[in-house]
């Protein structure tokens, strides 16, 4: 059996590290609120704090009439930054499963 390292976590180690991120090729809305009330949108250069060892971020997904007729609806990333860049990146596809393979 082949051994294969675990991924890595987003959470940096740092406690008093900050991230910021944004989304790449999808229509959606970045957010720290909570799932009650009117969410805020976060702007670009908003850094991610870390409460009780967690980072949390909200993201609303929108999609067309037309997108969800298709198998393949949306994909994109949602990258994450440090203060030295690029930190990970979370891979998003959303696939309409009752729409029927081709």
């Amino acid at each position: 059996m082949k051994r294969t390292k675990p991924l890595r976590s987003l959470l940096p180690e740092d406690k008093q590290a900050q991230l910021r991120c944004e989304g790449e090729g999808l229509q959606l809305l970045l957010s720290r609120s909570s799932k009650k009330g009117l969410w805020r949108k976060m702007a670009p250069d908003e850094m991610i704090k870390q409460y009780k060892g967690q980072m949390s971020v909200s993201a609303e997904l929108y999609f067309s009439p037309e997108q969800l007729k298709q198998r393949h609806v949306q994909s994109g990333k949602i990258k994450f930054y440090d203060a030295q860049g690029l930190y990970g990146t979370v891979v998003i596809d959303v696939i309409n499963s009752r729409v029927k393979r081709d």
